[in-house]
């Protein structure tokens, strides 16, 4: 008998299963910085307690469900205020949605789409960064297998007790993540129109208990929780300045474009096929169209995966949730669904061994490249996402000495209140003030600066620490004031210019975000 590329799937499962869990424990104890979006996020998980999680407004506009919230905050509560306390839970997410993934996958393609399937989840570089991420994407994604796995148990089952369960597993997820209302929701609706295609009326009947046991439990969640969360007039503003909402109905030849650009992203964040090799983005995305047309066969199977992206679409086109980047992660194991079951209809259709070998070695080429960069450089892990707080800040705390002080920039300062209480210094720094909405120009607002230098007097040296990366603040009009952010002009550097007139100015660390300058006072 030939032997097939997966042969030996069950080997091949353990070896992604372990490759997985390795990447997300390498990069958890390598514990990079947190990056600015968990600064804000940490900034009330560190200070809020349980009820003010659940009745106050998140600091920086930040939005997360109460079960994840509180989750994180009983690590925090147990393990103290470290990064590492304060992802652990999107950790333990992260590797159950690897050992959930399996019988998922095998449900819905077969034993050795299982291994393909489990290999790009264990190795798609921007999974395994939100698997060690102080936010709730991780446990979106666990959410929506979790949601998947239910299906497979409960699609067939009449009995009250089973629906009464499916029903409150669900209404269980909806409080651990946001998105999972379009996976629940599209499961009813594909399952609801499956039924009574097929004329089956007691049990679409039936299963009607489940669902509104989901739409319950959302409403009630919503009116209690989720609405102080409700996204800001600000917010939808961002994301709508750089694109992120669907264009629905596409007007222009823009719109048009907005689909084939956002569908190329996809399979950069968050599947992790791209790498240098751009052109090899064809074999996913054939392999996605291909999966696709495929599954319609099993037409139930079909509506059920397919009807979430139809309220997702809907929902961002009218601007009630962003699509890039993070906002996919909660649905891609549903994409590699389809990436897996294009592949095995290809497959099945060359039979040459060296073919199936080496277009299994080009389609996953990215995934293993972008694996290993992320190991051998990691503090280069997800690029845009790098910060180097937690460095640049012990920094100033090993090099300070008797007579300075500490100059913290507006722009850097959620960084800096974060780890004063996850790293307590013994340095207390002035944190400067943001003047920029009550000044006129750049004069101006140097002015009012030096209220804040006043704390310079009878000092040696001032530390000066600002982000060079993160220019603007939480709820910022785009681009405004215009006079800060005029093209051409840097208000930071022209800041470092003054300095140098009242100091000798050295620059003392400099990293993708935070930068440290030490100015020396002229005696006078």
């Amino acid at each position: 008998m030939k032997r097939t590329l997966f042969s030996n799937y069950k080997v091949w499962l353990c070896l992604f299963l372990i490759s997985g869990i390795v990447l997300r424990l390498y990069h958890f104890f390598y514990n990079h910085s947190l990056w600015m979006d968990e600064i804000y996020l940490s900034s009330s998980l560190i200070r809020m307690d349980y009820l003010d999680l659940a009745t106050k407004p998140l600091d920086y506009q930040q939005k997360a469900p109460i079960g994840f919230l509180w989750t994180v905050r009983f690590f925090v509560a147990v393990f103290g205020t470290g990064e590492m306390a304060l992802r652990l839970f999107s950790l333990i997410c992260g590797i159950l949605s690897l050992f959930l993934f399996i019988p998922v996958c095998r449900y819905f393609t077969n034993e050795k789409g299982a291994v393909l399937g489990l290999g790009i989840l264990a190795f798609a570089t921007p999974l395994v960064f939100h698997a060690v991420e102080v936010k709730q994407y991780q446990t979106e994604m666990l959410a929506t297998l979790v949601i998947l796995y239910s299906y497979i148990k409960f699609q067939h089952k009449s009995t009250y007790p089973d629906l009464l369960l499916w029903g409150f597993m669900g209404a269980l997820i909806l409080w651990f993540s946001y998105a999972s209302v379009f996976i629940l929701a599209g499961m009813a609706t594909g399952l609801s129109i499956y039924r009574i295609i097929k004329k089956d009326r007691e049990l679409f009947l039936k299963q009607c208990i489940p669902f509104l046991i989901w739409f319950l439990s959302f409403g009630i969640n919503y009116l209690y929780f989720t609405h102080k969360h409700a996204e800001s007039k600000w917010i939808v503003e961002w994301f709508d300045f750089y694109s992120n909402f669907m264009p629905l109905p596409p007007g222009s030849m823009e719109d048009l474009k907005w689909y084939a650009v956002n569908l190329y992203r996809l399979f950069d964040y968050p599947l992790g096929f791209l790498w240098n090799v751009k052109w090899l983005v064809v074999l996913p995305l054939g392999l996605l169209f291909l999966g696709v047309a495929f599954l319609f066969k099993r037409l139930q199977d079909f509506l059920v995966l397919c009807f979430p992206f139809l309220f997702l679409f809907l929902a961002s086109g009218l601007k009630l949730y962003p699509l890039t980047e993070r906002f996919w992660v909660f649905i891609s194991p549903i994409l590699i669904l389809f990436v897996v079951n294009g592949y095995l209809w290809l497959m099945n259709r060359f039979h040459n061994q060296s073919f199936r070998f080496f277009f299994t070695l080009l389609l996953c080429s990215g995934l293993f490249v972008n694996s290993m960069k992320s190991v051998l450089y990691p503090e280069e892990f997800l690029g845009h996402k790098r910060s180097f707080q937690k460095e640049g800040l012990a920094e100033v705390a090993e090099k300070f000495q008797s007579g300075d002080v500490v100059y913290v920039y507006w722009n850097n300062l959620p960084g800096y209140k974060v780890y004063k209480k996850i790293h307590p210094n013994h340095y207390k720094a002035i944190e400067g003030n943001d003047y920029r909405h009550v000044s006129e120009n750049y004069d101006s607002y140097l002015n009012r600066l030096k209220s804040d230098f006043e704390g310079f007097k009878g000092k040696k040296r001032v530390w000066f620490v600002y982000n060079d990366y993160y220019r603007t603040d939480i709820g910022d009009g785009i681009d405004q004031p215009a006079w800060y952010y005029e093209k051409g002009a840097d208000p930071t550097l022209k800041l470092l210019q003054y300095f140098s007139t009242i100091g000798k100015q050295e620059e003392v660390y400099n990293s993708f975000d935070i930068k440290i300058s030490l100015i020396t006072l002229n005696d006078k």
